[in-house]
C-alpha cells in the first residue's frame, strides 16, 4: 500500500489506490461561539407582553393543549429587543438558566436538537413556535416536565446517534464547513461532553489531539465517523479500512505509548 498519508499533508491519494482513506482537513477560520457571552442580570422574571401577535407556521397543527399566544409571549420574554424575531446568546443563556440547566450541561444539546435550532446560541421565532407546538409546551413549567423526554435521548441509541450528527452543524460556525479545534467551544470539549462517559477511548483521543495537534479543524466525515470509532475495539485495528487518516495516526500514537 506504500507509506501512510499524514493528516498534515492534506488529501493526495490517487484514485487508483485501493485504500479508501479520508484525509484530514486543514482550513482554519476565526470562529467564536457567542453562547459564552454573559447576560445582564434581570430584576424580575415577569413576562412582558407585546401587541405583536406571533403565529405558528401555517403547516403546523395547533393542539388544544397548546396556547399559541402564551408561547409567543414567552418567546418575546427572551427575544433580543433589537432583533425581536430572534433569541440571541444572552437570551438563550437565560432561557437555559430558567430551565435550571447550565450551558455546560450536555442536556442543552438534547433540547437544542428537539427544538431544531440551527445555530448554537440562537433561537429563531420560527424554530421556537414550531418546536414548542411539536412538544405541546407553551410555558417553562411544561417544558420542565419534558425533562425525562430530553434525558431519554442519551439512552436511546437511535436518538443519540441523530443528536450527535446534528451537533456538528449546531456547534460549528454557520459560515464554515468544518469545526475548529481551538474555537471558544473546542471540538475536544464537545467530544468529552457527549462521549467521554460512554467510551474510555475518548479521553485518550483528546490527549492525542492536544499533544500532537495533527489538525486545526474537524470535518463532518471525521466527526460522524468518530462515534462508531470510539465504540470500536482497536486492538486489531486495520489501517487498510476506510477510517479517516486522523484515526490511523491516533492508533499509531497509542501503540507508541
Amino acid at each position: 500500500m506504500g507509506s501512510k498519508q499524514s493528516s498534515t499533508a492534506g488529501n493526495q491519494h490517487s484514485p487508483s489506490q485501493t485504500k479508501r482513506k479520508r484525509s484530514n482537513t486543514h482550513h482554519s477560520h476565526h470562529h467564536q461561539i457567542p453562547i459564552d457571552t454573559k447576560p445582564e442580570p434581570t430584576a424580575t422574571t415577569t413576562i412582558h407582553t407585546r401587541p405583536t401577535v406571533i403565529n405558528a407556521p401555517a403547516n403546523v397543527y395547533i393542539s388544544p393543549k397548546f396556547n399559541q399566544q402564551q408561547c409567543a409571549q414567552l418567546f418575546q420574554h427572551y427575544a433580543d429587543p433589537e432583533s425581536p424575531t430572534m433569541i440571541t446568546p444572552d437570551g438563550t443563556r437565560q432561557f437555559f438558566e430558567d430551565l435550571g440547566i447550565s450551558i455546560e450541561d450536555v442536556m442543552i444539546f438534547a433540547i437544542a436538537w428537539k427544538m431544531h435550532t440551527a445555530t448554537m446560541g440562537y433561537i429563531t421565532q420560527e424554530e421556537w413556535m414550531t418546536s414548542m407546538q411539536e412538544l405541546e409546551t407553551d410555558s417553562l413549567e411544561k417544558l420542565k416536565e419534558k425533562q425525562p423526554e430530553f434525558e431519554n435521548v442519551f439512552h436511546d441509541a437511535e436518538q443519540f446517534k441523530e443528536m450527535y450528527k446534528y451537533t456538528f452543524t449546531y456547534a460549528k460556525n454557520r459560515d464554515q464547513k468544518c469545526m475548529e479545534m481551538e474555537a471558544s467551544f473546542p471540538t475536544a470539549v464537545l467530544w468529552t461532553m457527549l462521549l467521554g462517559e460512554r467510551f474510555p477511548m475518548v479521553q485518550e483521543f483528546v490527549a492525542f489531539l492536544q499533544e500532537k495537534k495533527p489538525v486545526r479543524v474537524i470535518n463532518r466525515d471525521q466527526w460522524q465517523s468518530f462515534l462508531e470509532f470510539a465504540a470500536s475495539d482497536i486492538s486489531n485495528y486495520d489501517e487498510s479500512s476506510a477510517w479517516p487518516v486522523l484515526f490511523d495516526e491516533f492508533v499509531d500514537w497509542k501503540r507508541g505509548h
